[in-house]
């Protein structure tokens, strides 16, 4: 029997894991019996290692990414940025960890607490479960004068491009193999960068989803679920109602080669096996 904790939304600020995603899965399970599922919590206590082929749970690629501003704020916080020069990037990615499909019974989880130290920077923003192509440098395309979007591969999750002068709002997205890399929004807007109600200038943001293992994957934003969810039926590229193998993504890019970082205070992961 799954061990599994339920609790309500909690919108209110917090360090930590949003209740409503993480409540029903079964870490308990998991922790006792390992073939049951994966789970992680990376807070880069032990920082990150910028070596795509090391056996780290997170490695860090990128088009010359800087690391030398390591962040002094507490709980291992890491600093991701490009260096000074235009479409300069840094993202943290794992090895395959899942396959989302249809039916599969296999529930997945996923959060990350990021702060943006500039929100008004000419920049993007990519989170989420992304095919094995996307888990390299230049994911996210070079184009600092219109819309920027991401290269031709499975993902699923958070994007913000910008319009060749700042970050636009956060959509929840996903995208297939055969797209051209253009996102389809699954909920537009989740996150008003500069605009909205809460300002996320250099503002800690939990981003978060869920897939219930049948159909559906719910976003959450600081522990809340956004109003629309993403239907796995709709994915009809490839063989449909599913994606290739996924791992975790998370990244930013600095279009315009003005240096701003992007905060990373942990990382949780789970899935069933």
């Amino acid at each position: 029997m799954s061990v599994v904790d339920y609790r309500t939304a909690n919108s209110q600020p917090t360090n930590g894991p949003s209740p409503e995603i993480w409540a029903d899965c079964p870490v308990i399970d998991i922790i006792r019996d390992p073939s049951k599922g994966l789970h992680l919590f990376e807070d880069f206590d032990g920082g990150v290692i910028a070596d795509a082929a090391s056996q780290n749970r997170f490695s860090l690629v990128g088009s010359n990414p800087d690391m030398a501003g390591v962040s002094d704020e507490l709980n291992g916080v890491v600093e991701l940025e490009g260096s000074t020069g235009a479409n300069e990037e840094a993202y943290l990615v794992s090895n395959i960890l899942y396959q989302l499909q249809m039916e599969s019974h296999k529930k997945f989880w996923l959060e990350a607490r990021v702060k943006f130290e500039d929100a008004d920077a000419d920049c993007a923003f990519i989170f989420g479960l992304a095919e094995a192509e996307l888990l390299a440098a230049d994911c996210i395309t070079d184009d600092s004068t219109g819309t920027s979007t991401i290269a031709d591969y499975g993902f699923v999750g958070f994007f913000t491009d910008c319009d060749g002068t700042n970050m636009d709002n956060i959509d929840a997205v996903y995208s297939e193999d055969g797209d051209g890399g253009v996102l389809t929004n699954v909920d537009e807007d989740v996150v008003s960068i500069v605009a909205g109600a809460t300002t996320y200038d250099d503002v800690y943001i939990r981003l978060g989803m869920r897939f219930d293992g049948i159909k559906t994957v719910t976003f959450y934003v600081d522990g809340v679920a956004t109003g629309t969810t993403l239907d796995i039926d709709d994915f009809a590229s490839g063989t449909a109602n599913e994606l290739d193998p996924t791992g975790i993504l998370l990244g930013y890019k600095n279009l315009a080669g003005t240096q701003v970082f992007l905060a990373v205070d942990w990382i949780r992961f789970a899935c069933e096996k």
